[in-house]
Order: structure tokens, then sequence, then C-alpha cells
């Protein structure tokens, strides 16, 4: 660490594969942060699999009657890659979902859980889905980031993301050994 003042900065980032923390150590670090990573304790899906993966969806944002916003193809787009990654690959590693919205993390889990041999083996993987502030201080092997971000989003869902800039960075280095965004592309 390096102290300014009151403002502690941080040096060494010791938890993610580089392609996960290399946007974040753009955007949020002025490229200052040293990636000190021993790549030999992460639990990668695959070897031939990237730390970041992107899954195109262009689902429809809707708002929520509670607040917030969802997604629901994005939802089930999320419960599809569990399947694959949990019960097709059979990764042994920890996995979480990250959203900005709280009715997002509700869906998702609702979906998932709907899903009996998927709902076992989740419970079995350390398994958690919430928003960024849930998310702040903790670590998954795998996260996928779930932006709820489509062309029919709210205007007071883009207001909450625009104010909350820190959240996505956040929400983004929370995965150790790979991140795994599932949205629109193009909107995001």
């Amino acid at each position: 660490y390096i102290r300014d003042d009151t403002l502690v900065n941080l040096l060494d980032h010791h938890r993610s594969h580089k392609d996960i923390i290399s946007f974040s150590n753009t955007q949020f670090y002025e490229e200052k942060l040293r990636v000190a990573t021993n790549y030999d304790n992460l639990k990668t899906p695959s070897s031939n699999e990237p730390g970041v993966r992107w899954i195109n969806v262009i689902g429809k944002s809707q708002k929520h009657p509670n607040g917030g916003s969802v997604n629901n193809l994005e939802a089930q787009s999320i419960v599809q890659e569990l399947k694959r990654l949990l019960l097709v690959n059979k990764y042994m590693g920890t996995v979480g979902i990250v959203t900005p919205f709280r009715q997002q993390a509700n869906l998702i889990k609702e979906l998932a859980f709907k899903e009996n041999e998927l709902a076992d083996i989740l419970l079995k993987h350390n398994f958690e889905c919430d928003t960024v502030h849930r998310f702040q201080g903790d670590e998954k092997d795998i996260m996928i980031f779930s932006p709820v971000v489509s062309k029919d989003i709210s205007a007071g869902s883009i207001s909450f993301l625009k104010n909350n800039g820190n959240l996505f960075n956040v929400a983004i280095t929370r995965a150790r050994a790979q991140l795994i965004v599932i949205g629109d592309s193009i909107e995001c």
C-alpha cells in the first residue's frame, strides 16, 4: 500500500487472473497496480478458456415493481451457463453471480433453484448470487456478472449505474480465475 495523507492506494493485486484485473487497472487505478497473482492457486475452468469471457445476450430490461431492473433472458442465459460449468464440465471451484440490481439477483436464484440437479450442485459449490454491495470484500473462483443493461433499461436504473461507477469495479474484481459477463455487449 502507498499512503498519501488519508488515502491508501492499492499497489499489488494478488487475487485475480491478469485478464480480469487489467480492465480495472486501466479504468480505476491509472495503470498503477502490479499483478502479483500466483496462478498455481487459481481454479481455472479449463486451460483453453481466457480469464474474461463475454456471452452476448440481447435481452430486454424491464423495470421491476419493487425497484431496479430485471432482464429475464439474461437470467435464463446465466442458468444455462451454470449448467454448462457445473453439470456438463464438472467444475469444482466456487461460483458466484453478481449484479447491480437486487431483483435480478432474486430472479437468477429463483430460476437456478427450480432446476433440482443444478440446485444440489450449487449448494455444494459455496454458490452465492447477490448484489455488488454484498460481494464487497468477497471473492469466488468464477464470477458471473449480470449487468442487466439493454436497450429498454429505465432512466432510473441508468442513473443509478452512472452515479455508482465504483460498483462495476467491485463487481468484476470479485473473480479470481475467470470473469464471465453475460449481457448485451452493444448496450453495455
